[in-house]
């Protein structure tokens, strides 16, 4: 589990996004937890939705 400081740290780097649309998305085809790939159905489904906050 991250700690405070980096958590904040990501937080930071991230907020110049916000209210941005997403265009398009990217699966290395890699699990990320436990070996599971995220669906891409779910994947497609970001494209065009706002970043609303971080």
């Amino acid at each position: 589990m991250p700690e405070l400081p980096e958590v904040e740290t990501v937080r930071r780097s991230l907020a110049p996004i916000v209210g941005a649309k997403i265009v398009g998305v990217w699966d290395s085809g890699k699990g990320l937890h436990m070996q599971r790939k995220p669906p891409r159905a779910k994947l497609k489904k970001l494209v065009g939705a706002t970043i609303t906050e971080v």
